[in-house]
This record gives C-alpha cells, sequence and structure tokens, in this order.
C-alpha cells in the first residue's frame, strides 16, 4: 500500500497541469473501500489493525473532502476490536530536518487534521520525505501528551535522531 509524495505531483506549466497523472494511473488504491473519493487517500483493515493513508499533497484543510473523509473514517472506527490506529503521511508533522522545515503539507496539514487524530486517539503516524529516522514523545500541538500518537519519521537509512 502506497500513498503519494512530492514527487508524484508532477505539474509541468505549460505542459502538463493534471496532478498524480502517473500515480493514479500505476497505483490503484482500495479508495472506494473505505468510501475516499480519491486514490491519493484511504484506510484499510490489517487484522486488528486500522491504517489509514493520508495525502499531503491533496487538499487537506477544514471542509475539504479528505479533512471530511477522514472525520467519517475516524468515527466508524470500534477501539474495542481495532487494537492500533496507524496514520501514515508522506510529510512528518514532527521532524528536526531543517531542509523542510515550516512546509505547507506538513505544518498546515497538522494543523488541520491533528487535533482528529489525538481525539480518535491514533497510536503512531508514520511520515517520510524528511531523509533521516526520527521517533518522538507522544505529541499534540508541539507539546508531549500522553493520549496522543508517537510520531516516527521513516525518510531514510543511515540517518538516527531520537528527538523529545
Amino acid at each position: 500500500m502506497v500513498t503519494e509524495g512530492d514527487h508524484e505531483v508532477e505539474i509541468y506549466p505549460l505542459y502538463h497541469m493534471e496532478p498524480f497523472t502517473a500515480y493514479n494511473a500505476r497505483w490503484h488504491m482500495p479508495f472506494e473501500e473505505s468510501l475516499s473519493k480519491s486514490n491519493l487517500y484511504y484506510s484499510f483493515d490489517i487484522s486488528k489493525v486500522h491504517v489509514i493513508m493520508l495525502g499531503s499533497y491533496a487538499d487537506f484543510g477544514h471542509g475539504s473532502d479528505q479533512y471530511k473523509w477522514l472525520e467519517h473514517d475516524l468515527s466508524k472506527v470500534n477501539r474495542t476490536k481495532t487494537l492500533w490506529l496507524i496514520v501514515v503521511v508522506h510529510a512528518p508533522w514532527y521532524n528536526s530536518g531543517y531542509s523542510h522545515l515550516g512546509k505547507k503539507e506538513s505544518v498546515d496539514m497538522k494543523e488541520s487534521m491533528e487535533e482528529l487524530l489525538y481525539n480518535a486517539r491514533v497510536d503512531i503516524v508514520f511520515g517520510g520525505r524528511i531523509h533521516i529516522y526520527e521517533c518522538f514523545n507522544r505529541m499534540y500541538k508541539k507539546e508531549k501528551a500522553i493520549c496522543a500518537p508517537i510520531h516516527i519519521t521513516i525518510g531514510d537509512g543511515g540517518n538516527f535522531f531520537s528527538g523529545e
């Protein structure tokens, strides 16, 4: 199962203006089964784990299709049957990588959706994009919070940082 990243946007002014053309042609994810309107975000279950794949480069603001879908998808999760609730994003919400600090796909998406994940008691948020490995304490609104998700950046091997 995959989710799109920055290289899959593929908008080339004056040549190609339709984003995610190659991604959508090559990677058909089970978005319809999770009632998503887009191949860029969806969810699935594996045993007692519910996995949510969010689209860092799809519209994620309040009122967007992705936001409404996430709200609905989280409302259907039965935590007595679902032992783990995991979210995957391309652009991590918490990281110490200087090259990507302040990017809207990280900062704005976190601002828009973090409360939904916190209220649903998401266990882990996996991010990529940043070419380091980092594991943070449970975080909510830039503070340690016992009921918040653990944020793990799995961007690449070779570098390691375990931050707070």
